[in-house]
């Protein structure tokens, strides 16, 4: 069991209002747009979606419910709820917490994020047009997080000491090239080691201070 926190957050249409959100984390009361774009709805119910939130640092599970009198506590047969064009109202509920993770929170939590919706849900209905989105509080949910972040992989490791080696490896390399340059034509001026038996026109050098003839 892995415990940790959770927020309830809920976007819905009402009868006459667009999607809005209806229940939003405190942790984001200066995101509940986002919300609105994040939630979009899915397939009725199915898996739980998974999205980020605020560049990756929130993490939010949820779900797509198709509403009906039953969730508004009316009795008798249930029938869907619909707006002034009769389209069916929908519910994207589920939970916010921080952290990124692939993993979905259980089942239950997921059922308890619902009541705390539907809650909210009905208040948005009493008065829409004015309806602020309601803030939620953090809740306890068995939800595992991201696992640990694996090492690089053997032989892609470059750090500090790898950039120092690399850098005297090029000054080495650029000495050696100097030397080379400035050693690898003969100066014709220099004293001969061998005798030369054919060759091009001397070269012309400076003339040199022997002991004066008899």
């Amino acid at each position: 069991m892995t415990a940790t926190h959770a927020w309830p957050a809920a976007v819905a249409a009402g009868r006459r209002r667009d999607y809005s959100t209806v229940l939003a984390p405190d942790v984001l009361a200066d995101g509940y747009g986002v919300l609105v774009e994040v939630l979009s709805p899915g397939p009725v119910g199915g898996p739980p979606r998974m999205r980020t939130l605020g560049g990756g640092r929130f993490t939010v599970a949820y779900v797509t419910h198709a509403l009906t009198t039953a969730d508004l506590g009316e009795e008798g047969a249930e029938r869907p709820l619909r707006d002034e064009q009769s389209r069916p109202l929908l519910m994207m509920y589920g939970l916010v917490r921080a952290g990124t993770t692939s993993t979905p929170p259980r089942q239950s939590d997921l059922d308890g994020a619902r009541r705390v919706a539907l809650a909210a849900y009905r208040h948005f209905l009493a008065g829409e047009e004015a309806f602020r989105a309601l803030t939620s509080r953090a809740v306890p949910v068995d939800w595992p997080g991201a696992s640990a972040a694996q090492p690089p992989a053997p032989g892609r490791r470059f750090g500090r000491a790898g950039v120092v080696a690399g850098a005297l490896l090029v000054l080495v390399a650029l000495v050696g090239w100097f030397f080379l340059r400035s050693g690898g034509e003969p100066n014709p001026c220099a004293p001969a080691t061998a005798v030369v038996v054919a060759s091009p026109a001397p070269a012309t050098c400076p003339p040199t201070t022997g002991p004066p003839r008899r």
